[in-house]
């Protein structure tokens, strides 16, 4: 270890090891290796966004903020924001410079939820128009999500509530379908079931 140092030996020392994993040892470490691939798998995002078409009102209102180039600034500054915790403390900025929160800014907010919830289940677009919400899943059907516990998942959800939800393959795309979607924080209640 003096000649080569710690790091140096930390290295061949790994290499070694994945070396007798992979040939000496190999079916002792088999079963770790289909699921650390497994966990892979399950760890890959599948889509990298949610378009979310919808004629719910969703907007920072011109009376709750006047100025339009601090709206512009605060709609870029939402859409990249990537956890519940940033998004938490946006809020409570919000409500610390500008006053209570309006009906259509929480639930423009909603759908930031909503959308990363969407990524998660591999939902590449929603639509939620006249009390309705139908999602649309990975268009190419050689996807390995379709192979994948999410998946499994959801078709077992639709399976165990047929009245609520109907799933339909149409011009292969897959779609998902629930009804009495009043707003975006029931479509997240809906969505988190799954």
């Amino acid at each position: 270890i003096t000649d080569i140092g710690f790091e140096t030996y930390h290295r061949i020392l790994n290499e070694a090891i994945l070396e007798l994993k992979e040939s000496s040892f190999h079916e002792l470490y088999e079963k770790e290796q289909e699921q650390e691939m497994e966990k892979q798998i399950e760890q890959q995002k599948f889509i990298s966004d949610c378009q979310v078409d919808t004629d719910l009102e969703l907007l920072f209102p011109d009376d709750y903020i006047s100025n339009i180039s601090e709206r512009i600034r605060l709609y870029r500054e939402l859409d990249n924001i990537e956890s519940e915790e940033k998004l938490q403390d946006f809020e409570n900025e919000f409500k610390d410079r500008f006053g209570e929160l309006p009906m259509q800014t929480i639930e423009l907010m909603n759908i930031v939820r909503l959308r990363w919830l969407a990524l998660k289940l591999g939902f590449e677009k929603i639509v939620l128009k006249n009390e309705r919400m139908v999602v649309y899943f990975i268009n190419n059907q050689e996807s390995p999500y379709y192979k994948s516990s999410v998946f499994v998942r959801i078709l077992n959800f639709v399976q165990q509530n047929p009245k609520d939800i109907k799933m339909k393959e149409l011009n292969n795309k897959l779609t998902m379908s629930f009804n009495k979607i009043k707003n975006v924080q029931t479509a997240i209640e809906k969505v988190k079931n799954i």
